[in-house]
């Protein structure tokens, strides 16, 4: 899905992802009212009994064609649905995708489902198992061994969800707000996917207007090339002919736990992506191996014109993570795209003011842990977004630990470890380009350990760096290594905290250093004029200055 690798760039300057129309197939978007579930411990939901094979590959075209007779979207078909699995391990094979009708409840009973296809065109945007509402999948695992081809991209999926406009042949082109009910009310549990899908796909996709997604104990395994390990972007509520005038749909309620995301390709590979989703809550995600673990922002929509009376009110809002492990992540592991420019994108062609383009996205962090394997490419944490909260967490081997720009004006950044990047521990002000002058920023840094930085460039670089603020705290913190705390002493790490000349009521309390590099100084002031209400109190450590400070 090219553009919607595009839309993504642009959210946050990372990798990026949007959208490719498709033509209709005649299936409808919903499906008939379900029929009375199928007696759970009857022989009715054993899918052996409409011809299933196990554990034979040449079965796959017949297997594919008598599931895809059972649960069509047009059909009647619901209930309760289960894979006979007489040796403990059966595998069975299938070779095109299969649609789903509402209101099933399939469960593997630890059985491997096995997708292999060639793509053609109407690949696009869709996955082997594919579903809109109310369907559940649990208990087994799927092997994809998908091969691009026809010109499909976003292709190769072991999982869709949802649908926008007519993006796949495989559903009506769907708006939500013309839907007898909402998208979602999907469940995924205890479930492996293997994957060596090229070329954009994803573990699992789900676009549109989504509410109530649960997915947990999900492991997915990218085979060294898999693009996405599960990836979102927001849908079309309204179909007006031209895209700038539509309301868009937001998937929201949804909530992640327990998800390993591993071997990604290491090029332009995101593990977990949230564009133009709200009120998502992810907790005990693990990621190794990718070039980004977590990336969330508002995409190409920006939230412009959301869905009134659903995603009105609910839109811009939080996005909370918790228990994060990143290893061996090659780029930036997690970006917050809390701007979006339109001139790259539908809304080109509307009248835009800054504010339409920033403060579009709200993220708390809380327990991280993430460990870079390139330094020079990425950074631990960055941030567009106008408010940050991050804390409990471990940063190291990155370029730069925690970057936000001149738009994220309001942080709280509490009990955060930085470690052994090449350049600052924390740089609180990257230039940006969207409001002109830059807006002031007020925020807090508590209790933190900064050490080890600058690895690169011994002595250049300090521990925290930040310009133009209204007001800041900087509190409580140890800043570099010192022998009587970790047996070593601070080898290439500057300064403590660097401000800029255009920050202002800067207040730096109680911080401890316990060694500098070099000739650099605890703290700096790059003003040379007055001192503009920046404040040093109750140092320890070292405690040397430079520049107009307050004491």
């Amino acid at each position: 899905m090219e553009k919607r690798r595009n839309i993504l760039s642009a959210a946050m300057a990372l990798l990026g992802a949007g959208a490719i129309s498709r033509a209709a197939a005649p299936t409808p978007g919903g499906s008939a009212s379900p029929v009375p579930s199928v007696d759970r411990t009857g022989i009715r939901g054993d899918l052996t009994r409409i011809g299933l094979v196990a554990n034979d590959p040449a079965a796959a075209a017949a297997n594919t064609a008598a599931l895809k007779s059972l649960v069509a979207p047009g059909g009647n078909c619901a209930g309760h649905l289960w894979f006979a699995n007489s040796t403990g391990k059966d595998t069975y094979f299938f070779d095109d995708i299969i649609p789903f009708h509402d209101g099933i409840d399939l469960d593997l009973q630890g059985c491997t489902l096995h997708f292999k296809k060639t793509g053609v065109r109407g690949d696009t945007n869709s996955g082997f198992i594919f579903a809109i509402r109310d369907f559940s999948i649990a208990n087994g695992s799927i092997v994809v061994d998908y091969q691009a081809g026809g010109g499909a991209t976003s292709a190769g999926n072991a999982l869709t969800f949802g649908n926008r406009g007519g993006d796949s042949q495989y559903f009506s082109p769907i708006f939500d707000s013309l839907l007898p009910s909402p998208m979602g009310n999907i469940v995924v549990r205890n479930l492996r996917i293997s994957s060596n899908a090229k070329g954009g796909g994803s573990g699992i996709l789900m676009t549109g207007g989504l509410n109530g997604v649960i997915m947990e104990n999900i492991w997915i395994d990218g085979g060294g090339v898999l693009d996405f390990g599960i990836f979102y972007e927001f849908g079309w509520a309204t179909n007006e002919p031209k895209r700038e005038l539509r309301q868009t749909s937001h998937a929201y309620n949804m909530r992640f736990s327990n998800i390993n995301i591993s071997n990604l390709g290491r090029e332009r590979s995101i593990a977990f992506t949230l564009t133009g989703a709200y009120n998502c809550w992810v907790d005990g995600l693990y990621v190794r191996s990718s070039k980004t673990m977590f990336g969330c922002g508002a995409g190409e929509s920006a939230f412009y014109r959301p869905w009134k009376g659903i995603d009105q009110v609910g839109a811009k809002r939080n996005i909370a993570l918790r228990n994060i492990v990143g290893i061996g992540i090659t780029g930036t592991a997690i970006g917050i795209g809390g701007t979006s420019l339109k001139s790259g994108g539908y809304l080109r062609v509307t009248d835009n003011t800054a504010m339409d383009e920033t403060d579009l996205q709200d993220v708390s962090i809380d327990g991280f842990t993430i460990d870079g394997s390139d330094p020079d490419s990425g950074f631990g944490i960055h941030s567009t977004g106008e408010k940050m909260d991050i804390r409990n967490g471990r940063i190291t081997n990155f370029f730069r630990g925690i970057v936000t720009t001149h738009e994220c004006t309001r942080m709280v950044i509490e009990s955060v470890d930085v470690f052994g990047c090449k350049q600052s521990g924390m740089q609180i002000g990257q230039q940006s380009s969207i409001w002109n002058p830059p807006r002031q920023k007020m925020g807090f840094v508590r209790n933190c350990f900064i050490a080890g930085n600058s690895s690169g460039f011994p002595g250049v670089f300090p521990g925290i760096e930040l310009d133009l603020c209204a007001s800041f705290i900087i509190e409580g913190n140890r800043f570099g290594y010192e022998i009587a705390h970790e047996g070593r002493s601070e080898t290439t790490q500057g300064f403590a905290v660097r401000i800029g000349a255009q920050s202002n009521n800067v207040v730096c309390r109680s911080n401890h250093t316990g060694g500098i590099h070099a000739d650099g100084v605890a703290y700096m002031n790059l003003s040379t004029s007055a001192a503009q209400g920046n404040t040093i109190q109750n140092p320890s450590g070292v405690s040397s200055t430079q520049g107009p400070w307050e004491r």
